[in-house]
């Protein structure tokens, strides 16, 4: 039989053991990813962006980065709205605000990479697309674009060549101007442009190496 003080005192060691098992659970606080504050902004920001007031949508995200930075889709959607009024810088600092929140958030890459195109850094493009392919090798938007960007670039070496083929050729150069084309043809052959200036480069060519073996003595080579 208990006592009447250890009676008493079941009240207290059960109030004190309740208080102890709440000091054990996880504390939530309003940081954590999924806070109903920053989701409930994240909602009218996405009704704002269908709306097409993409400023207003950019404010309701970042007031929800604002409570938490730890969540990619905000970024990614400031990103998204920043694309939409051609702010390129901002949706890179978006962007990358993505890929800090998450890192293997691949749509974060996407974004950077849009963005790094729209401002001509295609170096950067590249590598954001083979960052974001490193996570995701087989996301097909970044293999896209990666592919784009890849046909792109040689187009831009081609037209290089082609310019300087043409600098080459009016400062009398055509054994130059002939190995520039060379080199451009290796790159894209078949291509129309290179076709069309090798047909007034290479028969001058082929008159000028006539010549040079013409000249050289029976020993030379």
């Amino acid at each position: 039989f208990f006592s009447s003080n250890s009676t008493a005192a079941c009240p207290a060691i059960h109030n004190h053991r309740r208080r102890l098992h709440s000091l054990l659970l996880p504390t939530h606080t309003s940081t954590m990813p999924g806070n109903s504050r920053a989701e409930a902004l994240k909602a009218e920001g996405n009704k704002f962006f269908k709306g097409g007031d993409y400023n207003a949508a950019i404010q309701k995200y970042t007031a929800a980065t604002d409570i938490d930075p730890n969540v990619p889709a905000y970024w990614s959607n400031m990103a998204a709205c920043y694309e939409k009024i051609s702010q390129f810088d901002k949706m890179e600092e978006a962007s990358r605000g993505c890929i800090k929140a998450d890192k293997n958030f691949v749509k974060g890459y996407f974004r950077l990479a849009t963005a790094l195109k729209n401002l001509n850094d295609l170096e950067g493009c590249i590598k954001a697309l083979e960052s974001g392919l490193a996570v995701d090798s087989a996301n097909p938007d970044l293999k896209r674009m990666k592919k784009e960007l890849t046909e792109l670039q040689r187009g831009e070496t081609v037209a290089a060549y082609l310019r300087k083929c043409d600098e080459q050729a009016s400062n009398g150069d055509i054994a130059g101007a002939y190995k520039t084309l060379e080199l451009a043809s290796r790159l894209d052959a078949g291509n129309p442009d290179i076709d069309r200036m090798m047909s007034k480069i290479k028969p001058k060519y082929d008159r000028m190496e006539a010549q040079r073996r013409a000249a050289l003595s029976p020993d030379e080579v």
